[in-house]
């Protein structure tokens, strides 16, 4: 894939080299020659018609020298970009780590796995459902961050047994899941209201979950029934029915 990408800008630089930076440079040269004279316009595709017609060794040479610039400046475009990522990045996992740091809070919830039962050494539903229901919570709340692979004392656990026991293993296979677990057990146009990342912290994945607050009601569907949960302090509570309507009255309506 890395390699399809160079391949690529080198292709537009050359085509930018040859197709744009030529024309313009030998039309702007050959204005100058002629004291800034006529239009300008003529001598852009004066140069254009040159660019197809011409193609002795002279031209060859330049044709070679215009392309090699413009896919110099192709990759360096491509060298910056990487690296302006690479520091967004760096900039973002910091914000994560003081996140983490900052402990468990309204707005704040770490799970250790998401399917893997670290006491029966198994996948456990359950755990998912656990998981669900802390999504469904943010949503109808003022939203917040939900951390994978994280303990309750904020040390990085990992996610390497979700992933082993994924149909598609790795961090692909992850985000997958979990968008088909919200599709399932709370509807799917709520999947857009969650931005899955992954970060390494000590050498091990960990997934973060930014869930943006809803401005309906976010139902969890099991046992045929529908469950409402909003966040209190730092844990999740599920609503009766009367509080649940008044709930939705005061905060969600309209909001």
């Amino acid at each position: 894939m890395k390699k399809r990408k160079v391949f690529a800008y080198i292709l537009i630089g050359l085509a930018f080299g040859l197709f744009v930076i030529q024309p313009l440079a030998i039309s702007l040269h050959m204005y100058d020659m002629q004291g800034d004279n006529g239009n300008w316009w003529k001598y852009l595709l004066a140069s254009y018609q040159q660019e197809v017609s011409s193609w002795d060794l002279d031209q060859a040479i330049i044709k070679l020298l215009f392309g090699l610039l413009g896919i110099a400046l192709a990759l360096m475009f491509m060298v910056r970009q990487k690296i302006f990522q690479l520091t967004t990045r760096r900039d973002r996992l910091e914000e994560i780590k003081e996140l983490i740091a900052a402990g468990e809070n309204q707005q704040v919830e770490f799970k250790s796995t998401l399917r893997w039962d670290l006491r029966q050494f198994k996948p456990n539903k359950a755990l998912e459902e656990v998981v669900a229901k802390t999504i469904a919570g943010f949503m109808n709340t003022q939203g917040g961050h939900l951390f994978i692979g994280i303990d309750d004392d904020g040390e990085p656990l990992g996610l390497i047994e979700d992933y082993r026991c994924l149909k598609k293993p790795g961090r692909d296979g992850f985000e997958q899941y979990i968008m088909q677990l919200i599709s399932t057990k709370l509807g799917a146009n709520y999947c857009a209201l969650v931005d899955v990342s992954f970060y390494q912290i000590e050498g091990l994945d960990v997934c973060h979950l930014e869930i943006k607050h809803a401005h309906s009601p976010v139902y969890l569907h099991q046992d045929d029934r529908s469950h409402f949960y909003i966040r209190t302090g730092n844990g999740t509570r599920e609503l009766d029915i009367p509080e649940a309507l008044n709930y939705i009255e005061e905060n969600l309506n309209g909001r």
